[in-house]
C-alpha cells in the first residue's frame, strides 16, 4: 500500500469515527428536545409530566432492544407531592407579576386567594422577638404578607429567622430576591403561602398585594422507575449500572413550566446513548440502565429501588449516575472520588492518555443524586456532572434551545473506555 492510499484509509477511518459520534450527538440533541418540549410539561406531576417521560424512555428500550427484569420495564411506587395545577396569579398594586420571571411560589405553599396588606421588615425596622410575640398574640399579622428584606443583614438573625418559619401566623411570606429565582419540589404542604419575587419587580411603596394560588396536596402520588438491561454474553451476573433520573421540577400553573434540559434530560440522553452503544455492541458483563423517577422530590425512586431491589445489590460491581452532562467547559465532577479513590484514579489515568475533559475534579461522599443509596448499600458508586458554561439551573431558563452539549461526546468516550477497564 503506497503512502497516497494509507491516507486515504486514515481520513476514511477519521471520518467514520467522527459519524459514529456524531450521530450519538444527534440523538442525544433528539432526546433533550423531545423531554424539554410543552408534552411533557416539565416532567412533573401536573399534566402527567413524569408518566409520559416514563412512558418515553421504556419506548426507547424497547426500539433499542433492551431486557426487561421480569415482564415490565416499570417499577412503580408512591409518595407525597404538593402541586401547582391551576392559577398562578400574584397582582401587585395592579402590576401583574409574570410567574418564573418576576416571582416563584415556594413548593410547601398552601391554596389561597385574596387581597392582602403588605408589612415590610429589614435590618433597621424589624421587631424586638418580644415584639414580634407580643404581635402575633395580638392577631396583628393577619390577613397580612411580610416581606423579608435581610439580604446581608448581619443582625437580628433570630428575628428573622422567626419570620421565615412563619411563627407569627402571617398569610404569607415575601423573600426578596437579587440575582435569580430558583424552583423546587416538596413532599409536604404549610398554612400559608411563602413568594419568592425579584427585587427589582416589587416597589418598596408597595402596601397591598392580591394573589390566587391554585394547590394540590397529593397523599399517594404513583411514579416509576424505569429499568432496562444488556446482557452480558460471559459473566451475566455481574452487573455495572448507568442511572439517571428522568423527572424534574414540572408546572407551576397553568402556563409555566420548568423544561429541565441539563437537569436532567441530558443525563437520560448519555444513558440513552450509552445503551445504544451496548445494545450494538454486547458487554461481557450485564448492564443495567436505571431511570430514576422522584429525584427531584428528595431521590425517593432511587431509595425506593435499593429497598426493593430486583436483583441482588452485591451483585452491582460498579455504578455511575449521571446527572447535569450538558456542559463540561472546566471538566467534570466526581462525587465519590475520593471514597472509591483507585477507581477515580483510573478514570483520570484515562482521560489523561486520550485527552478528552479539561479536568476531572474529585468530591467526596454527597446525598444529592441518585448514587447515594446505593453507596449507603455498599455499591460502588460514582456521580459525573459536567461544569462550567450556562449557569440555567431549576429555573425556566434550563432548555433545549441553549443547551450547548459542549463536552457531551468526549463524557461518552470516557464513560466507554471507563467500562471497559471496569
Amino acid at each position: 500500500m503506497n503512502l497516497l492510499s494509507k491516507i486515504l484509509v486514515f481520513c476514511i477511518v477519521v471520518a467514520c469515527c467522527k459519524q459514529s459520534f456524531a450521530q450519538n450527538l444527534t440523538y442525544a440533541k433528539q432526546v433533550v428536545d423531545t423531554l424539554t418540549s410543552p408534552y411533557f410539561a416539565g416532567r412533573g406531576v401536573v399534566e402527567d409530566g413524569e408518566a409520559k417521560a416514563a412512558q418515553y424512555i421504556a419506548e426507547e428500550f424497547k426500539k433499542l432492544g433492551l431486557s426487561t427484569i421480569g415482564t415490565s420495564y416499570f417499577q412503580s411506587f408512591s409518595y407525597p407531592i404538593n402541586t401547582f395545577p391551576g392559577a398562578i396569579e400574584v397582582q401587585l398594586e395592579n402590576k401583574n407579576l409574570l410567574a418564573g420571571i418576576d416571582f416563584l411560589v415556594e413548593p410547601n405553599s398552601c391554596k389561597m386567594q385574596g387581597d392582602f396588606q403588605l408589612i415590610w421588615y429589614n435590618e433597621s425596622n424589624v421587631p424586638t422577638l418580644k415584639q414580634l410575640k407580643k404581635l402575633s398574640n395580638q392577631r396583628f399579622f393577619e390577613n397580612k404578607f411580610i416581606v423579608i428584606d435581610n439580604i446581608g443583614a448581619k443582625s437580628k438573625i433570630n428575628e428573622f429567622n422567626l419570620l421565615k418559619i412563619n411563627a407569627v401566623g402571617a398569610s404569607g411570606i415575601i423573600f426578596l430576591e437579587e440575582n435569580k429565582l430558583t424552583h423546587h419540589l416538596s413532599t409536604s404542604v404549610t398554612d400559608f403561602v411563602t413568594l419568592r419575587v425579584m427585587r427589582t419587580a416589587l416597589n418598596s411603596f408597595a402596601k397591598n398585594i392580591s394573589i390566587k394560588i391554585d394547590q394540590q396536596f397529593l397523599l399517594n402520588y404513583t411514579s416509576q422507575n424505569v429499568i432496562g438491561l444488556v446482557k452480558g454474553t460471559k459473566y451475566p451476573d455481574s452487573v455495572l449500572v448507568f442511572s439517571a433520573h428522568y423527572d424534574h421540577l414540572g408546572k407551576m400553573g397553568k402556563n409555566i413550566y420548568f423544561p429541565g434540559a441539563n437537569d436532567n434530560a441530558s443525563g437520560v440522553a448519555m444513558m440513552l446513548n450509552l445503551a445504544e452503544h451496548y445494545s450494538k455492541n454486547v458487554p461481557e458483563k450485564t448492564i443495567v440502565f436505571m431511570a430514576f423517577g422522584a429525584e427531584e422530590s428528595g431521590i425517593i425512586g432511587s431509595q425506593f429501588y435499593t429497598e426493593n431491589p430486583l436483583f441482588p445489590l452485591k451483585n452491582i460491581n460498579f455504578l455511575i449516575n449521571l446527572d447535569l452532562l450538558g456542559t463540561g467547559d472546566d471538566g467534570i465532577q466526581v462525587v465519590n472520588g475520593s471514597v472509591f479513590q483507585a477507581h477515580f484514579n483510573k478514570l483520570v489515568e484515562i482521560n489523561n492518555q486520550k485527552k478528552l475533559l479539561k479536568e476531572i475534579k474529585i468530591r467526596g461522599k454527597a446525598a444529592n443524586s441518585d448514587h447515594y443509596w446505593f453507596s449507603e448499600k455498599g455499591v460502588p458508586a460514582f456521580f459525573i456532572y459536567t461544569l462550567g458554561g450556562i449557569k440555567a439551573y431549576h429555573d425556566i431558563d434550563d432548555k433545549a434551545a441553549t443547551l450547548p452539549l459542549t463536552e457531551f461526546e468526549d463524557c461518552f468516550r470516557l464513560l466507554n473506555l471507563f467500562v471497559s477497564e471496569l
